[in-house]
């Protein structure tokens, strides 16, 4: 019976060398693994308020066209994450922007917060809340955003982590 356990750990031990090799980008399946994590990591994150649906996304300013930078009053750069949100009503083809407070803090894989501070922006017939986190990548962010719709009677809080791979 001693022999099955040393065997499974051999079997575990060698699967673990394998991976180890696979992230070092020898295989092209590990670059799809991290492309796939990329694209994750661009799906937002989604909360109920009631009737209302908040959604936070992230993306590095680096990758912003200009005018988008310039419409979201970012100043692109390497270690520079935007944070966006929305607060919206309705289905998701008719939805209406909602006015709402937003606050924003983020954590580092070193345990470290920070503050985000948001601002409003219009475009349009909607309003967006944007704010920036400066964490070089790689790293991993928490944040925890807290919005308080109009007319709702309590704020909601979404956490939601996203990790940051180097461009």
């Amino acid at each position: 019976m001693t022999e099955h356990p040393t065997r499974m750990r051999r079997i575990a031990i060698a699967a673990a060398a394998m991976a180890a090799l696979a992230a070092c980008g020898a295989d092209p399946s590990a670059r799809a693994d991290l492309a796939a994590a990329a694209q994750a990591a661009r799906l937002p994150a989604e909360l109920r308020v009631g009737e209302v649906t908040v959604r936070a996304s992230l993306a590095p300013t680096a990758s912003l066209p200009p005018e988008v930078a310039r419409r979201y009053g970012v100043e692109p750069a390497r270690d520079v994450q935007l944070l966006l949100v929305g607060v919206r009503r309705g289905p998701v083809h008719e939805e209406t922007s909602v006015p709402a407070q937003v606050s924003a803090r983020a954590r580092d894989l070193r345990g470290v917060w920070q503050d985000v501070p948001m601002h409003e922006v219009r475009s349009e017939d909607f309003i967006d809340y944007v704010g920036t986190a400066r964490v070089p990548p790689p790293d991993t962010l928490a944040f925890e955003v807290t919005v308080h719709p109009e007319g709702a009677p309590a704020p909601g809080v979404l956490r939601f982590s996203r990790d940051l791979l180097p461009p």
